[in-house]
């Protein structure tokens, strides 16, 4: 419990410096103007995104914990989703959920704990393959424009094939039509990802900018924070100048995203409210004596 205790209390210290120093580079009004992203519009479409986000994956959840067979429901597994994806923004590491998410069915599946692991980690590990991929692509695309692009782009490229990697070997003995399911749906839900990212750019006026928003994705995956807060924002207001783009304003995109991000995952917040009334509705038996 201490243990557990200590490292919360250094990935929210990590996430404040991370923050702070941010602030020193750009100034406060860069992250402070992040917060004009909200109007009526940007939140539907957050909400949106956070729609076919949680349905791309509860998609390949489905059908990897039935490999491990763990059978669910549609339903069943969309909430999981939901549940999980507001946990992730809510707990340090940005794992939480994930791991809440793998307790819950340990006693599921061919193997206790290492069904609903290996199926969460095929899960996770196709989607930060398939967005680090798009990174290396982006950059890559744009590197030409500047060769300090390149190494940005061979850093993404050689995480790519490292979570690729591991992917493939979560993958192993999955059918390959139900791997052309995974893949996909995980493709799906980083274009999502990265269309919400440009969207809080326009409607923050400043550039759209795809090696920004890739960037500033992927930093997320680092599991280091709080609901990628301070990573996000230290990493694109770094390699900003690399990308072309002025440090303030890719930091007030990256904490307009990240606003929005959050607003994307608020269902899940209903479906755990719902799970914890449902749990104290439930009548408690306790054994008495004569």
């Amino acid at each position: 419990m201490i243990t557990r205790w200590l490292q919360r209390t250094v990935l929210v210290a990590v996430t404040l410096l991370l923050l702070g120093l941010t602030v020193r580079a750009v100034g406060t009004q860069a992250l402070l103007a992040g917060w004009r992203v909200f109007s009526p519009l940007s939140v539907l479409a957050a909400l949106a995104a956070g729609l076919i986000v949680a349905l791309s994956q509860a998609v390949r959840w489905k059908v990897l914990a039935a490999e491990q067979q763990i059978h669910l429901s549609f339903r069943r597994a969309w909430g999981d989703c939901y549940a999980s994806a507001f946990a992730n923004m809510l707990l340090p590491g940005g794992l939480g959920g994930d791991v809440a998410r793998v307790a819950v069915y340990r006693h599921r599946g061919r193997r206790r704990w290492w069904s609903p692991l290996l199926a969460v980690g095929a899960e996770r590990l196709s989607a930060t393959a398939c967005l680090f991929i798009a990174t290396a692509l982006v950059v890559g695309a744009s590197a030409g424009q500047g060769e300090a692009r390149w190494p940005v782009a061979v850093v993404a490229a050689v995480a790519a094939a490292l979570f690729l990697a591991a992917a493939i070997v979560c993958l192993r003995g999955v059918p390959a039509r139900r791997q052309v399911i995974v893949w996909s749906t995980s493709a799906l839900s980083v274009l999502t990802l990265i269309a919400l990212f440009l969207l809080a750019m326009a409607h923050l006026g400043g550039p759209v900018h795809a090696p920004v928003a890739t960037v500033g994705l992927a930093s997320m995956s680092v599991p280091v924070g709080v609901g990628g807060w301070g990573v996000r924002e230290f990493s694109v207001g770094a390699l900003a100048p690399a990308m072309g783009v002025a440090a303030d304003q890719a930091v007030t995109a990256a904490t307009g995203y990240g606003l929005l991000a959050f607003v994307s995952t608020l269902p899940g917040a209903a479906v755990l409210a719902r799970g914890a009334l449902r749990r104290a509705a439930q009548p408690s038996y306790r054994a008495s004596g004569p």
